[in-house]
């Protein structure tokens, strides 16, 4: 993760446990499951001018221009992913060739929203630094 990315990690991190309050609460008392989809362009493009929510109780929330997340509500693994990968195909085409990363994970998985969201962090790590290593993505700092 570059250094503006590290630097503001713990602010994205509170932003979207903050926003997971009431998915957490419905999950553990009604058993009721929700996903969250980590999205990034390297392409400074704005986000939330892409990704559009499709249901009333899903969220969209904004980290920076080119970071955002979306909270699935009442939804398991698989079609969690299905809607991700839906996701990817509508914004990738905006992304001019630029690589675009989403990933999701569910409360089915993790039991805190905590370790649910450190987990989507630590894929973007992986992701950039692949991209990194592969001398597609210049790091600052």
């Amino acid at each position: 993760m570059s250094n503006f990315e590290k630097e503001n990690r713990q602010k994205y991190l509170n932003e979207i446990i903050g926003n997971l309050e009431e998915y957490s609460y419905r999950s553990k008392r009604y058993n009721i499951n929700y996903a969250v989809a980590l999205c990034f362009c390297t392409k400074d493009i704005s986000l939330n001018e892409l990704v559009r929510v499709k249901r009333k109780t899903d969220k969209y929330i904004t980290l920076d221009s080119n970071l955002c997340c979306v909270v699935f509500d009442c939804i398991d693994a698989e079609s969690s992913k299905k809607a991700v990968q839906n996701l990817k195909t509508e914004v990738e085409e905006s992304c001019l060739g630029q690589e675009f990363f989403s990933h999701v994970a569910t409360s089915i998985e993790y039991e805190s929203p905590l370790k649910l969201t450190n987990s989507l962090f630590v894929k973007l790590e992986e992701f950039l630094e692949d991209l990194k290593s592969k001398g597609n993505l210049v790091v600052n700092g």
